[in-house]
């Protein structure tokens, strides 16, 4: 499998608006690769965020492993939820975050 970046960011944008479309007013960002997988995709919930997350988490995980198996194209999405993001030292915040692989 032949393997490029215009691909690529076209399988992550799809995630994304996944993601929006999944998680509405979550901040969806895309960090580069940790490791070896192709992109990691970011998605913090909104403050006050009440709903549960397992049937949408389930819904991205399941395109990107299709996307895995097609296209050979590892996309990992972290969920961030509010209550697990903590305001470090220097100001940023940090989080807690389950993977969809």
């Amino acid at each position: 499998m032949r393997k490029t970046k215009k691909e690529l960011k076209q399988y992550v944008d799809e995630i994304c608006a996944l993601a929006r479309e999944l998680f509405p007013g979550a901040n969806v960002r895309v960090k580069p690769p940790y490791e070896t997988e192709d992109a990691d995709v970011i998605v913090e919930l909104p403050e006050g965020w009440r709903g549960g997350i397992a049937k949408q988490r389930r819904l991205l995980w399941r395109r990107t492993w299709e996307i895995l198996l097609d296209k050979g194209y590892d996309i990992l999405v972290f969920i961030e939820k509010p209550n697990r993001r903590k305001v470090s030292g220097d100001g940023t915040k940090k989080a807690k975050t389950k993977a969809a692989r």
